[in-house]
């Protein structure tokens, strides 16, 4: 590494010291540490060199390498990150790049590519440390450790174990990093595998003990004079965190917001988010004074105004001219056109929706299919449908499930997927094999009439099987219906849903799909 930093990561009762370490070749050999002049953006000017003072970077959300151009703004980009943060470090030269996890799946980008181009640009960035991030599991257990043996960074989990209960990252439940002459602990925390390829082999913990115990271990085996939590939690949830665990001095947290940077306060302890898509860092100066370590968030934006590194600009040319080659492959003549104005497959049924959910129960021969409204993410209007619209539709890679429910449990589903209609929930199901009814004005919880499954009406008793998304069996968009159901295919062979969706369009070669009345809306 470039930067001045001595590394000592730790798991529950080990320790284990950097020289170890670096002689295994698990982390680099620490270098002399360093200072520099942070700049105090409270104070307006660079603090005192005889103190103590250090830097950290935070990003989150990498699933796209090239700048993302959304919402009438270009931000983003490995290339710009780097500028960003050598800037950074020419201010103070003790500066540590903190990232907080997803770069594999959640995007077109993220799905072709499964996070490998992400992880060797992040080391030309100089990533010092990495959280997980659900996505990162988007391709299962064995995926991940690929990812993570081609980081030259080390990433780290307090929460996560593999079914046998030993740690996901060994000697990675917490970690501790010397930036400058500044000792900066380091615990990680990740949610929502069960909506991964990872579910059944990663065992999620409770956040708060886990937090607790890693903290408790951290600080019997090695001394820090900051703690940072690294989690993919809300503010609502990391608020929490700090106050069931008080020795956190600042949380690094997963994006609010698409445009913005967000940080809060539980206290006197900052909570910080930065944008999507790499479009901004949070910077938090750490500097000692009269004895006390002060923690000040500020935000960097990385956008057009940042000129990219050169090196890493021709990197993201070239994915971006490869993706447009990959993604040009013409799989289907569209006969009529798939459109979601407005996002109406939130609320009423659209060819779209059927089309999707068709390919979701051909796929496992399943009763069912059952594709959440909020899943589709763009439109084939065509008069080509290419893999680019497969994985435009559907970006998140998303595991395709068969599952078998009973008729009271898929009734229960049909409810909670409606309960929310009237503020465009996401969890709206567009649905193949099956129709209903509802209506919105209804009081939440009777919304739902008239199901009927292959043209008989449903009986609470039987069994019907359901292609559908682990995020949705796995109770997304508050679905609970799936939860018992039991899984025909587990996750880790479940197929995913762009893959599901190219190989429908290959075998009709034209798309006819409208939509037939497997929806009504009632007054």
């Amino acid at each position: 590494m470039h930067r001045p930093l001595a590394r000592i990561t730790g798991a529950l009762g080990t320790l284990l010291l950097v020289s170890s370490l670096a002689t295994s070749g698990l982390l680099p050999a620490a270098a002399d540490p360093a200072t520099g002049a942070a700049v105090d953006p409270a104070a307006g000017h660079a603090p005192d060199r005889a103190n103590h003072s250090a830097t950290l970077l935070y990003f989150h959300d990498a699933h796209e390498i090239g700048p993302v151009l959304t919402g009438g703004q270009d931000r983003g980009g490995v290339a710009r990150l780097a500028t960003a943060v050598r800037t950074v470090e020419e201010q103070n030269p003790a500066t540590a790049v903190v990232f907080g996890g997803d770069l594999a799946g959640g995007t077109l980008f993220g799905g072709l590519y499964k996070g490998m181009p992400m992880v060797e640009a992040l080391n030309d960035v100089g990533v010092d440390l990495a959280n997980f991030g659900q996505h990162d599991f988007d391709f299962g257990v064995d995926h991940a450790r690929e990812l993570v043996a081609a980081s030259d960074f080390p990433w780290i989990t307090s929460n996560l174990t593999t079914a046998d209960g030993a740690p996901f990252v060994e000697g990675g439940t917490w970690a501790v990093q010397r930036v400058g002459k500044v000792r900066v602990g380091f615990v990680g925390l990740t949610d929502a595998i069960e909506t991964t390829s990872a579910a059944g082999d990663l065992v999620e913990g409770d956040p708060i003990a886990a937090a607790r115990a890693a903290v408790a271990d951290l600080k019997e085996h090695a001394k820090a004079d900051v703690v940072v939590a690294v989690t993919q939690y809300p503010m609502a949830e990391n608020h929490e965190l700090v106050r069931a665990v008080p020795e956190l001095d600042a949380v690094f947290g997963e994006e609010m917001a698409e445009y913005d940077s967000v940080i809060e306060y539980e206290g006197d302890v900052p909570l910080m988010a930065s944008e999507g898509n790499i479009g901004s860092l949070v910077r938090l100066d750490i500097t000692k004074r009269r004895g006390e370590h002060v923690v000040t968030p500020s935000v960097v934006e990385v956008d057009h105004t940042v000129t990219p590194d050169p090196a890493l600009r021709e990197v993201e040319e070239r994915y971006a001219a490869e993706m447009d080659e990959r993604l040009s492959e013409v799989l289907a003549d569209v006969r009529t056109p798939l459109l979601n104005p407005g996002q109406i497959s939130r609320s009423q049924e659209t060819a779209l929706g059927n089309f999707v959910a068709d390919a979701f129960r051909a796929r496992h021969g399943a009763d069912v299919g059952w594709v959440n409204g909020g899943g589709l993410r763009a439109e084939a209007p065509g008069p080509d449908f290419t893999l680019r619209d497969a994985y435009s539709i559907a970006p998140f890679a998303n595991r395709v499930l068969n599952v078998r429910v009973t008729g009271s449990g898929l009734r229960q589903s049909l409810e909670d997927a409606v309960s929310r209609v009237q503020d465009a929930g996401g969890g709206f199901p567009q649905v193949s094999g099956m129709a209903y009814s509802y209506s919105p004005t209804a009081p939440v919880g009777a919304r739902v009439r008239d199901i009927s499954v292959g043209g008989a009406p449903l009986d609470p008793d039987a069994a019907y099987t359901v292609a559908v998304t682990a995020y949705v069996a796995g109770g997304g968009d508050g679905v609970s219906g799936f939860a018992d159901a039991e899984v025909l295919v587990p996750i880790g062979e479940a197929p995913v849903d762009a893959e599901v969706i190219a190989d429908r369009a290959r075998t009709l070669t034209t798309i006819d799909v409208t939509t037939e009345g497997r929806i009504t809306v009632l007054p």
